[in-house]
């Protein structure tokens, strides 16, 4: 009977009785090479970088890393650093190659991945779950709640 009227309480709420349901999202980190000065970024830093119009940072190329477009982390990491939906990063990309503008940022497949692209080069940056971080990268920025926030 408690059975039955909780799934008519989640059915009355739009909601579906799976974990994913009641998951908190992780937490996403902004990472950058140990070489790298810097202590903390903001949306208005990460934007430029991650749509390549910023591509020297600190007297140093920058070389930012992204995730696949599919990749959740992907998704919420473009709609709290760029402001756009996956739509209106495919569109941007488009414009940018239609115009001659610089290429998107280096894609790999994995938080794994961007973790030692960005470890190995001293431009490196990335964005992975916090619970990807290891000691060849450092912390300069967190998002929650669709909000970059220091670290």
């Amino acid at each position: 009977m408690k059975r039955l009227s909780l799934l008519l309480l989640l059915a009355l709420l739009g909601m579906t009785a799976s974990a994913s349901s009641f998951a908190v999202e992780e937490e996403i980190v902004v990472i950058v090479n140990q070489a790298n000065p810097a202590r903390e970024a903001g949306r208005d830093t990460l934007r430029p970088i991650f749509q390549t119009t910023r591509t020297e940072w600190f007297g140093r190329s920058a070389m930012p890393v992204n995730l696949p477009e599919d990749s959740s982390l992907r998704q919420r990491f473009d709609m709290a650093v760029l402001g756009l939906d996956p739509d209106g990063v495919a569109r941007y990309w488009i414009d940018r190659k239609i115009r001659g503008g610089e290429r998107p940022p280096r894609k790999v497949a994995t938080p794994n991945a961007v973790v030692r692209a960005v470890g190995d080069e001293v431009g490196g940056i990335g964005y992975v779950a916090a619970g990807d971080v290891n000691p060849s990268v450092k912390v300069i920025a967190r998002i929650r709640d669709g909000q970059v926030v220091p670290p």
